[in-house]
Parts: C-alpha cells; sequence; structure tokens
C-alpha cells in the first residue's frame, strides 16, 4: 500500500492539548512513525520530518495543536500541517482530511505589516513617500484574517485579509507570513 503525502495528512490531521506543551520534532516524527506502522502497508513507505516551523492550538478541534512541519515522503518533499493530541504522556496523530493552520490575529497582522513598512521607510527614501506605505505605518488596521493556508513549496501561510483605511472602501487582499521560532513574520508580495 502506498501511501500519499495527503493521505499521511489525512491520517495525522487531528489531536488534543492537555496543557501549554507542544511536541518537538523527534515527538512528532515518533507519531509519524507510529501511524505508518498502524496502516499494515505491505510496502513501507518513508515518511521524515525535516524541520518543525511551529505547533499552534489548533482552531478546528479543541485540544489539539496544528504543527507546520517540512516533510519528505520520497519524492515529495513539502510543507504539510500535522494535528496532533496527546495521548499521557504521548503525542498522537489523529485522521482528518486537510488540517488548516491557524494565521495570526489582525491585530497580530497590522503590527507586522506596520513594523515592515516602517523598515521600509527607514531604508528606502522613495519608498517613504509612498501613500500606501504610509498609510500602512500609521492608519491601515487589519480587519479580518481567514481562509489561511500553508504553500507546499515555501511552508508560507497565506491568508485572505479586510483591510480598512479610513475614507476609503475596506480592500480584498492576501497576505503571506511565516511561523517560525513560535513567532510571526509578515512576507511581502
Amino acid at each position: 500500500m502506498r501511501l500519499s503525502l495527503l493521505a499521511f495528512a489525512t491520517l495525522f490531521a487531528a489531536s488534543a492539548v492537555h496543557g501549554a506543551t507542544m511536541p518537538t520534532q523527534q515527538q512528532i516524527q515518533a507519531a509519524v512513525d507510529a501511524g505508518v506502522a498502524k496502516t499494515g502497508g505491505t510496502i513501507p513507505m518513508a515518511f521524515k520530518i525535516t524541520s518543525l516551523k511551529g505547533c499552534l492550538p489548533s482552531q478546528e478541534v479543541d485540544g489539539e495543536v496544528a504543527c507546520l512541519v517540512g516533510m519528505s515522503a520520497g519524492m515529495r518533499d513539502g510543507f504539510t500541517v500535522l494535528p496532533l493530541r496527546q495521548n499521557g504522556g504521548n503525542w498522537i496523530g489523529v485522521e482528518r482530511k486537510k488540517a488548516k493552520f491557524p494565521g495570526p490575529a489582525p491585530e497580530v497582522a497590522q503590527t507586522l505589516i506596520r513594523d515592515w513598512a516602517n523598515k521600509l521607510a527607514a531604508s528606502d527614501p522613495q519608498a517613504a513617500k509612498d501613500p500606501q506605505v504610509q498609510e500602512a505605518q500609521t492608519v491601515m488596521q487589519v480587519k479580518t484574517i481567514e481562509q489561511c493556508e500553508v504553500k507546499r513549496q515555501s511552508g508560507y501561510v497565506a491568508c485572505n485579509a479586510v483591510l480598512t483605511v479610513p475614507g476609503k472602501p475596506d480592500i480584498s487582499t492576501d497576505l503571506q507570513f511565516v511561523y517560525e521560532d513560535a513567532a510571526w513574520q509578515y512576507v511581502p508580495r
């Protein structure tokens, strides 16, 4: 039986967290190995966790964490979301298709964009004169962050967002972020 990366992500799409602990890369690999062993396939498929961007409490299921990991599965390398839950002292995967990784809160996204705009304006005098950069530095607000998806190749978290600027209609746009070492960063297009 050959497991695709999608089937594997489905196999590990749920979890319950007790306390504030998050799994390590080694604990996630152990959960992956246990899940693969449970499938009882006749052809063993190696799934290796190559990196851990981070884990956050799941917005889909209480008591679970969603972990953003780099994974190697034969010739299909990329980033994916693995939901996990604690069972006793062990982390285990739970079957769920298309697990979601939560994006940053709107106020966090706004702070990240404002910081980016301030740095851009400080390093580029021409950008400092741009009205959109000036709005991002001062009055633009992030109203919502929704429907975030992990980009398989980069691990970026791309989200639908609604931005507001006084005196203008709401702006629907896509924003990209990276989550690493328990911190968000804005990734401009």
